[in-house]
Formats: C-alpha cells, structure tokens, sequence
C-alpha cells in the first residue's frame, strides 16, 4: 500500500530506515512521512527577529540595476523585475533616470565638449549595432515591445491626458529598452510590501536635468505619498539613525544630497549629463553619474532622501562621512582597493553607517560579486543582479532566508562599548550522506546527475590579511564535494558522504552550505537541475527532503533527500 503518494519507493525506503532508528515523538511512519514533505521541515532554521536596532546594524537584501531582466548591454528593462525581486523580499532596489523625450532620451542633445562627443558617438554606434543584432535575432519584438509601452492607462488619480515627456528608467549608454519611470513607481507601489513589512531603500541615480526631476518628485509622491518617509521638522546633520522597528512600512528614497545652495543652483541647459554606462564602476551609484554635471540635484528630490542620503565617496575622513544617515555607495573597484588599503576603516565605518557596494560596469553579463567577504567587512547592501542564478545569489537567498530582507549582524560586528569583540569563530564538522532524489529536470529526458555540495568559509588569507579572495569574484566555495554520477529522474545515491572535517575559525553567521544538484551534460555545459543553500547557523540536522530551487528561484518539484550531522567546537 502507498502510505504516502508522491515519494518514490526510493525515497520511502531510507525514511523507514530513519523512522525505525529514531522515530522521533511520532507514533507512525505515516505521520513521519507527512512532516517530512512538508517545506518547512527542510526549511532553514528561524531567526528571532529583533527589530529595535538602528538601520545600519542590519546586512539587507539589496538589487543592482534592478530594471533589466538580462544582461547590461540589450536586456529588456521592465517592471516586471521590480515585481519579482519585491516577491523575493528584496528591500533595496536601483533605479536610473534620464530624460524622457525622443530619439531615446537625452542623447540627441549636443555633447559639451571633445571627450563627451566621442564617448557619446561610440555609445550610440554600440547602441545602433546591438539593436540591430537584437532584432534579427526576434524580428517581431521590437514591435511588440512598442505596442505594449503603454497599451494600459495608470489608475486614477494619476492618469495622465498630457502628452508631456515624462523620465524614462534603463542602463545608459547601451541596448537597453527604457520604460517610463510612471511604471516603476506603479509596480513599487503595488509590490513593496507585498512580501515583507520592513522598510524598502530606493537607490536613484539621477541623470535628468531638473525639469524631468521636478516630474520625478511628482510621480514619486503621487505613487508612494503613503508609504514615503518625510523630513521630520527637527531632522539635521546630527540626527540618529531610526530603529528598523520604526520604519516599517516605510519607503525611504536614497538620493544624492545637495546642500540648499547647490540645490537651487540651474543646471546649465547647453550641457547633457554623462551617460556612459561603461565606466570602471559605472551604474549604481552617484559616483560614476556625478549625479548630472557635478551635484545639480534640485532641493525638491534632495529632500526626498531622509535616512538614507546619498554623499559621494572620498574618504572616511571627510565631512560628511560623521552624518549619521550618510550612505557611501562603492563601486567594485575602489571598494576593493578600500578592502585592501584601509580595511580597518572600513569595517569601523560600517559599524555605525550605511554602505552600498555594486558590481563593476564591466559585468555584461549581469554576473555578481561574492557578497560574503564584503558582509564580513560589515557592509549592509551588497547589491546583486537578481536576474542570473549564480552562487551568489544562491548565497543571498541563504543570507535573507525568511527574514523579510533584513538580518541583524552577528556579534563582532556591531559596535559596543570600549573594545570591539571579536566574531564568535567555532570548529566545525559537516557530514552530509546523500540518500535519494525524485522528480529532477524534464519528464521527457533521463539526466546525468550529480551533487555538488559546497561550504564557504572565510579563506585563510581573508582571515589574516584581509585578502578578497579571487579579487570578489563570484567562484564557488572554499571547500568543494562532489558525488559519484546517476543516471535516473529519481536516482539512488545509497548514502554517498559528503563530509567537511575539522574546518577552522569558522564564523557560523557568515558561514554557508550549498548544494547544487547537476546533469552531467558532457561536451556541453553541465545543466543545473536544482539548488539549496543554508547559513551554517541555520542549517538544519538529521533527515530532511530538500526542495529544490531553480534558475528562477521558485521551488521547481525536484527533491533530495539529505541526512546531515553538524559538529562544533
């Protein structure tokens, strides 16, 4: 008789050997079975949530580029993307504005001089050419991309009859369709909250010229009025940073700040702002804007960045670094060179102040830093490319695991009294036999597979001399495992260990366990069937049948069933 329909006989089998050992409190091996398929069982281990600290004591779930859904140079931009990182918790989110008008924006207006002209022509030439490659590729979707653009009028009160050019969200510089601003603010209204009630961050990078910023700050309080932070009549230079208890349900803009008298300065008409999108560190971040022609942001968006106002980067000496609700946003380069050079800075900044790191503009293909070293030097937004599955979003999602986005920082890494403690730091012992799977890839194709188990640990390097290891790249964990091959949709692992022995100086907190589960594709790129990841801390024990993710990060019905033993010291 079928006690459980749904698990294979494989899989049933090692769960009565478990049941029979240790049946722990259930009075039969169906109950048994029950509580084993449920997500929960597998799910990682709660946190206790607490609320009542300061902002910049939190590491938070946080988005790059957030409105493309491929790579940096043609991907489409699209609200679409807003909705899906909001569903996944994501609680800061980027948006580029420019200009809205034709032909594309701002660039047909006249470059201000030599070297603006010629990195304004090249980029229209790259532009010209992957828009071309884009639509051989699709002949119908440039068509059916304009067709959709605004097939759908906004719900009152902010419907529009005006035929005004309104700013426009996408990567500067390159193949990237735009889409108007209205429906981002659209989709953020109807999302942020959706998944989580902690507040949400909206980092902008404004390109526009402060006409279309006046239109920013229309749409943004027509859109967002009831969630908005607003300046508190007493705020200054000298106010705290909020609990994260008191801002739920809040939306806080993150804006480059200008002073009252910068603010109020005209942005020169004859001049365009930068929009190469191919700097070292360009797109996220004020630094590789300039935040259009050195700081011409009008008072009216200024002010819109309350808790989190944006400063450009020199140093951790200037002024504005002693503002309790500065924010610094570093672009992978000179975050890695502050990394190396001033790596006690850095980490005590980020002990009391909010921080922003983004992948380099050179990432093309929307491929992700490792946010696991930056975290240790306590940086709160290590902000990713949502839209490719890679170890470090896998990573992420291990990190953000119901939390609603925001995880408290461990001890080490929030200030205290007199001398900083250092990170609690354990011995740690994994053993991970590998029982059975069910229901991986297509029902029409019988895979190759494998298991692919990882743990990432500070490196040796990283722990003495504060070295990134790989320079950040995303690649994988310190220590790798892989299990023998299987031919079958639902194989039979019969116990493969997997076992990571006697690892040192292991923060658990910081710490990950990641399997990937692959289909050997021999000649071509191994195809990835599914995937988990845990926090050390979080990683659960004993029998448990995993859910797998897939490249969309939704649970795809492919299952493995784990016994795992955690030992520490």
């Amino acid at each position: 008789m079928d006690t459980k329909p749904g698990l294979t006989d494989r899989v049933k089998h090692y769960a009565k050997q478990a049941f029979e050992q240790d049946p722990k409190g259930y009075q039969s091996f169906e109950k048994y079975l029950e509580n084993l398929q449920k997500p929960e069982s597998s799910a990682a281990l709660p946190l206790e949530a607490d609320t009542s600290h300061p902002l910049a004591h939190y590491f938070i779930s946080s988005s790059h580029n957030t409105y493309l859904s491929g790579n940096q140079l043609w991907g489409k931009s699209t609200a679409d993307s807003y909705k899906n990182v909001l569903k996944r918790a994501c609680r800061c989110i980027e948006i580029d504005l420019w200009d809205g008008g034709s032909p594309s924006s701002s660039e047909a207006e006249e470059a201000s001089n030599t070297e603006d002209r010629d990195v304004k022509n090249l980029g229209g030439l790259l532009k010209k050419g992957l828009s071309r490659l884009r639509s051989r590729s699709n002949p119908q979707r440039a068509d059916t991309d304009l067709a959709t653009a605004d097939d759908k009028l906004m719900p009152t009160p902010w419907r529009t009859n005006s035929s005004r050019d309104e700013p426009v969200v996408y990567h500067g510089y390159t193949a990237t369709k735009e889409m108007p601003f209205r429906k981002v603010c659209e989709a953020v209204r109807d999302y942020a909250f959706s998944r989580s009630d902690l507040p949400l961050i909206v980092s902008l990078e404004v390109h526009c010229h402060p006409p279309q910023q006046e239109i920013v700050v229309e749409l943004i309080n027509d859109y967002w009025g009831a969630y908005l932070q607003r300046m508190p009549k007493d705020f200054s230079d000298s106010t705290p940073m909020p609990t994260l208890e008191s801002l739920k349900n809040t939306i806080l803009v993150k804006v480059k700040y200008s002073t009252p008298e910068k603010a109020k300065a005209k942005a020169d008409p004859n001049k365009s702002p930068s929009k190469n999108g191919n700097d070292k560190d360009s797109s996220g971040d004020e630094d590789a804007a300039e935040a259009v022609k050195k700081g011409k942001i009008i008072e009216s968006l200024s002010n819109l960045g309350v808790f989190t106002r944006a400063f450009h980067f020199d140093s951790f000496d200037q002024e504005a670094a002693a503002i309790p609700t500065h924010v610094f946003s570093l672009g992978e380069s000179k975050l890695l060179e502050a990394c190396e050079k001033q790596p006690k800075k850095l980490f005590e900044h980020n002990l009391h102040h909010l921080m922003r790191a983004y992948p380099k503009g050179s990432r093309l293909r929307s491929s992700n830093l490792d946010p696991v070293p930056f975290w240790r030097f306590g940086i709160q937004m290590v902000a990713l490319n949502f839209q490719t599955m890679n170890a470090a979003m896998m990573l992420n999602a291990a990190q953000f695991e119901g939390t609603g986005g925001w995880v408290l920082k461990p001890k080490g890494y929030l200030p205290v009294e007199g001398q900083q403690p250092a990170p609690n730091r354990i011995a740690l012992d994994v053993k991970v036999r590998l029982l059975a799977a069910q229901g991986l890839g297509r029902e029409d194709d019988i895979p190759s597979v494998y298991v692919k188990c990882e743990l990432h640990v500070e490196s040796k390097a990283e722990a003495e001399d504060g070295q990134i290891p790989r320079g950040g790249k995303n690649k994988g964990g310190e220590y790798k495992r892989r299990s023998t091959l299987r031919h079958s949709r639902d194989p039979d692992f019969g116990g493969d260990c997997l076992e990571f022995s006697g690892v040192q100086q292991v923060v658990p907190e910081l710490s990950f366990l990641r399997f990937k589960v692959m289909d050997d594709a021999l000649a071509q790129k191994d195809r990835l069937l599914g995937w988990a990841a845990y926090r050390i801390d979080r990683l659960p024990r004993g029998q448990v049948l995993v859910h797998l993710r897939g490249e969309d990060s939704k649970v795809n019905g492919g299952k493995l069933l784990l016994d795992i033993q955690v030992k520490t010291a």
